[in-house]
């Protein structure tokens, strides 16, 4: 199992090359890990956004991250890729 750790929280965005790059959509998931590993999407982010990163899933190594940790709206968190994360 790959490792997750609680960072100090920092503002990323979701931006408009992102979603466009995705066909408009980055899904945030209740797990980090894939539908197959048994993850639902809790939700679908279509516009750009500024989200709050607290925690991240690294790599097999624990140098690069995976997956990021994000609160947003009202209440709303999940995980989502981290290269669908730009820093603030």
């Amino acid at each position: 199992m790959n490792k997750i750790e609680s960072v100090e929280p920092y503002e990323a965005f979701i931006n408009r090359e992102t979603l466009n790059r995705w066909s408009g959509i980055v899904r945030v998931w209740s797990e980090p890990k894939s539908a197959v590993g048994g993850a639902t999407v809790v939700d679908e982010i279509q516009r750009p956004l500024q989200v709050t990163v607290t925690g991240e899933q690294k790599d097999m190594y624990g140098s690069l991250s995976q997956r990021a940790w994000i609160s947003y709206g009202k209440g709303k968190e999940g995980w989502v890729l981290f290269q669908a994360l730009t820093k603030k």
